[in-house]
């Protein structure tokens, strides 16, 4: 499935007033998506991307980049944290069309969940989901960090 439909699902989930547990699951769907992302694009890129998404494995292959901008599933399906709002996203990742949209509209989405998480951690009521909501914040700020060093290596 195309990046940019899943990250409107994405979008979608967060605007039905999710519960607590639905957004920490939301932030961690969002990361596992960046990543796949990422590792997409690192396909496409080469060795461009390498700082946004790690160094290339032994054996995996950089892509030459395609006159279409469609990228096809690149290396293995992420393991997933988030099982609360069904199955993985990014496990369902197969194509990028549009990688400077997708990128941009993933950074909304991560800011839109960074916002909420940052609203439950003020209002937590224990101390389990106070801990749970600043790690799934941590990991969207990754999420974010990432999406900012892909998105340059997009224009450059």
């Amino acid at each position: 499935m195309d990046a940019a439909r899943l990250v409107a699902e994405a979008e979608r989930a967060m605007s039905r007033d999710p519960q607590p547990e639905d957004v920490i699951a939301e932030a961690w769907q969002a990361y596992e998506l960046t990543e796949a992302i990422g590792r997409l694009l690192a396909e496409m890129w080469g060795r461009a991307a390498e700082g946004a998404t790690g160094p290339m494995r032994p054996g995996e292959r950089a892509a030459t980049r395609d006159p279409g901008r469609t990228v096809s599933r690149a290396g293995p399906v992420p393991v997933v944290s988030a099982t609360r709002v069904g199955p993985p996203r990014a496990a369902r990742l197969s194509t990028i069309r549009e990688p400077a949209d997708t990128l941009r509209a993933l950074r909304t989405l991560l800011g839109e969940i960074g916002l909420a998480l940052v609203a439950l951690i003020s209002s937590a009521c224990d101390e389990e989901t106070y801990w749970e909501c600043v790690e799934a914040l941590d990991a969207v700020d990754e999420a974010k960090d990432r999406v900012h060093v892909l998105a340059r290596a997009d224009s450059g």
